[in-house]
């Protein structure tokens, strides 16, 4: 008996030492990805003595106290933040490199968690099958890593798993866009009871171990299956399943009719969600009833599938239903299922008011959400009758009103109300300060005014959300009426008026018993006459990872405290403020996205960025006044994602290897006085999608063999680059149908290289390309094509027939020729038509009076002759905005709050930075004597006609008078003849009138005073005669150059007194009375001629008598 004794404690002190020692290899396994992350001091109390049951993430049973529990998840605190997780893996290939085997030594193992890690291949390779020896093991979670190999066949086997967790085993799985391995090859062990296979890019069928007819998992009870790719083949193995509690095929390709029968074979069921499938076919009533045996089944949720509203019949046979969504289905009524408790109607394209009359009956309503609809009306006092509800969300419909009587004040349950989005008018009503147990209040992107109660805020003491954005409000808030709410994370401020002010630092000293992670006062802190301060209550948060105190006139230093207090800082953005000094980084950060552009920062750029701040993925310093040179350390910044340098000084050479090293999707350097050959040579731009180097002093040829498939928009323009345009400019971005090049203003030449890419914005203008407009450019997605100021030649081709979508079209400044082609005219979107400047001849065509929504037109400096068309009154202008600023590329930084977003009914609060990167039509326009360029926005509002400088004939056409809405009208140096319309009075708007060297005759109506913002006014050389308006409003300030050259004009500003003739008797003709400047004018030209012709006769005569001159000729 005491050798068997012994023979148990040698056995027992063994294992004990094996699995000691495996645990320290494990530790060790861990060096390589501490020492690159700089993750220091893991596992600190895994030391080589001592009881190791005691040391942390271990757990083991109380006799003979072996390892029964490892808790090895997130060991490097990546703050499951999975896109910056699988972003950091991708640019640097990074593996821990564990050992598979090591886990046999723990025969006692229960559960094994190494989720959220940088697992990899070799895990599967170093004997992961061998698992199945450990035959205790019931619980391996693998989820959050990068095992990219079929890890199917290793863990068949293990047939004592109770649960199995491969959520995104594979990060990069469902991120491929397509399928990855296929499930059939897992023989489920008969044990499971939880399976999570979600985020993967799986597809196929589910199989047992054993054949169907004898094994059926009668255990299983929750199958994840999200984000995958199976179909409905799958749902035919799903009734076998008969234990299922849970089922979640969430974003499958799952199609066709609802699969009725084979649901209703898992009797249960309690939560079932097919969202985000391709559902479309409604069972008949007869079918539906078969739903009636899952009387277990509590939620469903169909949302974003195509059924109709029969759906709703076919639910109604659930018995034990409670939760349903129905976001997007378009049903077109409220469901009449009154014993929900969880009703969710967002995206419906519900219409009307606020149907509640028909949840009237509702009793049970604890969350309604009618949010993203089109409902109208206020919010009807009977919703006080449904006094469950605890969540209300009616964010962006078109509800309008006060929130006075309401009966929102009555639902003495309520946690969340989200408001956002509508618009809700008057004040804030007091008596929301009784919802005592309110977390979260969106009542942003409304129209409230007045003061924000006090009380409200003071009695709230539950919040935790809290949005008072872009609202009317007036006078000054007072922050630290949250002093005492200990629960507060998130606050949101932006400003859309002038009228309401945050007070941050009164009373003087106050402390904050919360600790914000979100927190947004952009444009709203009070302005203090010695200058804004940064809040001093910031001094006491240490759990911010998002802050925003933009467009506040903040001075002072940039407050590099904020680093030091808060650890998980993600994202920090000082923009538009008053921050001074040079750029000095004392403390390591976290940061991912930082934001200082717009502020008055000086110096040079810090050479040692890497060190404190390497995981930075989006970094504006632009619109300071930084000098010197772009430092090279800056390709030390792996992590970064994008780079906005643009309006500095700077100087110097780019830094080799910036657009090519490092992983950035965008980089501006715009405006500053960089120089060298930046794109010579053969450069690979990998993942680069947006490059803007314009205005700067770039100089040479572009490199014929560089690599840009990425790119999406390459904006070199206003520099000196010379040669031609490579072909893989004309073929970049081969994926999209938003590419943009702009190359205007440099010395480019040779003719435009055919490609593949269909630009959706090409500016080619102001360089020296020749020849004919290639007609092999394909421009099926062309919105903006500006090829003016070149040498080309030729004809309008005939490929511009094409351009179905362009809203600006500008070839002026070239050397074409022909006729202006008919087809211009049923180019249906066009906004600006610029043909000037090239030789074109023949007469205007008539059928540039459909286009109905241009605005500018210029046709002028050509050899167009005849008649100006009547019809072009037709041109009314356009009917909305098609030049609103553009965000290029929508980069978005990483949900650092997704805990928030989890929590709340949020859809997305993700930070998205792109604004710099619009890029913005551009075109030059005569008006008021001056060729001006015109940028972005304000060519939403311009509106013009040039015609000058042609060979027209005619009169103007009294239809023109019908262009009420025209700034700039210009018709000089043609051969136009007849009067000044009068109906030119009803240009309201007009702002330049140039009727200048025409043969215009009669007067100048002095109807034309009424043009009260005509700035500048030209009828110079003409034959107008007769006395010019009173010089009233705009009148009064045209000089005479205005008038000259019509010498029988008379009166201010003119030299020309205007006088009448005496009357002789009261007998006297008509004749006799008029004014001597009325006189017949044919009778004035033949006298004039007469003598003219008379004294040349004359001095002809006396050059001949006189033999000297006689001599001469």
């Amino acid at each position: 008996m005491m050798l068997i004794i012994f023979m148990l404690g040698w056995a027992q002190g063994a294992y004990i030492e094996d699995e000691r020692k495996a645990l320290l290899e494990i530790k060790a396994s861990l060096l390589e990805v501490s020492n690159f992350l700089n993750v220091e001091n893991l596992l600190p109390t895994w030391v080589d003595h001592g009881k190791y049951c005691d040391w942390e993430r271990i757990k083991c049973n109380t006799t003979p106290g072996f390892v029964t529990d490892l808790s090895l998840g997130d060991m490097f605190s990546m703050e499951k933040d999975m896109d910056d997780f699988y972003a950091f893996h991708r640019s640097h290939e990074l593996i821990w490199r564990l050992n598979a085997s090591l886990f046999l030594n723990f025969k006692e193992l229960r559960r094994l968690d190494l989720s959220w890690n940088y697992i990899g291949n070799t895990f599967v390779s170093s004997g992961l099958e061998r698992l199945s020896e450990l035959k205790k093991l019931e619980n391996l979670n693998l989820g959050y890593n990068f095992i990219e190999t079929n890890i199917f066949p290793s863990l068949s086997d293990l047939t004592s798993l109770k649960i199995l967790n491969l959520t995104h085993v594979n990060i990069n799985g469902y991120q491929m866009n397509s399928p990855t391995h296929d499930i059939s090859e897992f023989r489920i062990p008969e044990n499971l009871e939880v399976l999570d296979l979600a985020g993967n890019g799986y597809y196929g069928t589910l199989q047992m171990q054993g054949s169907q007819e004898t094994y059926k998992l009668s255990k299983l009870k929750s199958l994840n299956l999200a984000f995958s790719y199976f179909n409905e083949n799958l749902i035919t193995t799903l009734t076998t399943f008969t234990s299922l509690k849970t089922l979640d095929l969430r974003y499958n390709s799952l199609s066709g009719p609802f699969p009725y029968q084979e649901i209703s074979e898992l009797s249960n069921l309690e939560m079932l969600d097919m969202s985000f499938n391709r559902l479309n076919v409604t069972p008949s009533i007869q079918d539906c009833k078969s739903l009636m045996r899952l009387e277990r089944l509590e939620s469903v949720s169909l949302a974003l599938n195509y059924f109709n509203k029969s759906i709703i019949s076919c639910l109604s046979f659930l018995p034990s239903l409670s939760i349903l969504d129905l976001s997007v289905p378009n049903l077109g009524k409220v469901p009449n299922l009154p014993y929900l408790e969880v009703l969710i109607l967002s995206e419906n394209n519900l219409n009307g008011t606020l149907p509640m009359e028909a949840l009237a009956s509702f009793h049970h309503l604890k969350l309604l959400d009618l949010s993203f609809n089109n409902f109208v009306g206020s919010i009807p006092s009977t919703i006080k009758s449904l006094s469950s509800l605890q969540v209300v969300l009616f964010a962006d419909n078109a509800l309008n009103g006060s929130l006075y009587n309401d009966g929102l004040c009555d639902l003495k349950n309520l946690h969340e109300l989200d408001l956002s989005g509508n618009m809700f008018d008057g004040n804030l009503p007091k008596c929301f300060s009784g919802l005592s147990s309110l977390k979260f209040f969106d009542i942003s992107s409304n129209q409230f005014t007045g003061m924000i109660p006090p009380s409200l805020i003071v009695n709230l003491t539950s919040l935790e959300y809290v949005d008072f954005s872009y609202n009317k409000f007036e006078g000054s808030f007072l922050f630290s009426l949250f002093s005492n709410h200990t629960k507060l994370q998130f606050f949101r401020f932006e400003s859309g008026s002038e009228k309401i002010e945050v007070e941050t630092e009164e009373p003087i000293g106050w402390i904050p018993m919360f600790q914000l992670k979100y927190l947004v006062l952009s444009n709203c802190i009070k302005k203090r006459p010695k200058g804004s301060v940064v809040p001093s209550f910031l001094l006491h948060q240490h759990k911010l990872r998002v802050l925003d105190l933009s467009h506040n006139s903040l001075e002072g230093q940039v407050p590099n405290w904020l680093f030091k207090n808060n650890k998980n800082l993600g994202i920090l953005k000082l923009k538009d403020n008053s921050f001074r000094g040079v750029i000095h980084m004392r403390y390591k950060s976290n940061i991912k996205e930082l934001d200082m552009s717009g502020n008055q920062i000086t110096g040079v750029i810090p050479e040692n960025l890497q060190s404190f701040i390497p995981y930075i993925r989006y970094l504006n310093f632009s619109s300071n006044e930084l000098n010197g040179v772009i430092p090279t350390s800056m390709l030390d910044l792996t992590e970064l994602w994008i780079l906005d340098l643009s309006n500095n000084r700077l100087s110097g050479e780019v830094p080799k290897g910036l657009f090519t090293n490092l992983s950035c999707a965008g980089i501006k350097l715009s405006n500053n006085t960089l120089y060298g050959h930046v794109l010579s040579g053969n450069l690979i731009l990998g993942n680069l999608e947006v490059l803007q180097l314009d205005n700067n002093c770039f100089t040479g040829n572009i490199g014929i063999n560089t690599s840009g498939d990425s790119m999406v928009v390459l904006d070199i323009s206003e520099n000196h680059f010379t040669g031609r345009i490579p072909s893989w400019m004309s073929n970049m971005c081969p994926y999209s149908d938003g590419c943009e090049l702009v190359a205007r203003n440099n010395h480019l030449d040779g003719p435009f290289p055919c490609g593949k890419t269909s630009f959706e914005f090409l500016d080619i203008s102001q360089n020296s390309f020749s020849g004919p407009i290639p007609s092999c450019v394909n421009l099926k997605y062309t919105k903006h094509l500006h090829l003016g100021s070149n040498r080309f030649t030729g004809l309008v081709p005939d490929a511009f027939q094409n351009l179905t979508n362009v809203l600006t079209l500008d070839i002026s400044q070239n050397y074409l020729s022909g006729r202006i082609p008919e087809f211009l005219g049923e180019l249906s979107n066009l906004r600006i038509l610029l043909l000037g400047k090239n030789n074109f001849f023949g007469s205007i065509p008539e059928k540039l009076c459909q286009l109905n929504n241009v605005s500018l037109i210029d046709i002028s400096s050509n050899f167009l002759t005849g008649l100006i068309p009547r019809c072009l009154n037709n041109i009314t202008g356009p009917k909305q905005l098609a030049f609103i600023q553009q965000n290029m590329g929508a980069y978005d930084v990483d949900s650092f709050w997704n805990d928030i977003v989890l929590q709340y009914h949020i859809r997305d609060i993700s930070y998205t930075q792109a604004d710099q990167f619009e890029t913005r039509d551009e075109i030059q326009f005569t008006t008021k004597n001056n060729p001006l360029t015109y940028k972005g926005n304000i060519l939403d509002y311009m509106l013009g006609l040039d015609l000058s400088s042609n060979k027209l004939t005619g009169e103007i056409p009294e239809e023109l008078g019908m262009l009420t809405h025209i700034l700039a009208l210009n018709l000089s140096h043609n051969k136009l003849s007849g009067p000044i319309p009068v109906s030119f009075s009803n240009l309201s708007q007009i702002e330049s009138l140039d009727l200048s060297s025409n043969s215009l005759s009669g007067k100048v109506p002095s109807e034309l005073i009424q043009l009260t913002k005509l700035a500048v006014f030209d009828v110079s050389y003409n034959n107008l005669s007769g006395r010019l308006p009173e010089r009233k409003a705009q009148f009064g300030t045209f000089v005479k150059e205005s008038y000259e050259g019509n010498p029988l004009l008379c009166g201010a500003p003119l030299e020309n007194n205007c006088m009448t003739t005496p009357q002789v008797s009261e007998s006297s003709t008509k004749k006799d009375t008029e004014n001597w400047y009325d006189i017949d004018k044919a009778s004035f030209y033949g006298s004039s001629c007469s003598t003219w012709f008379v004294f040349m006769l004359g001095f002809v005569a006396i050059l001949y008598i006189n033999p000297y001159w006689r001599r001469r000729s």
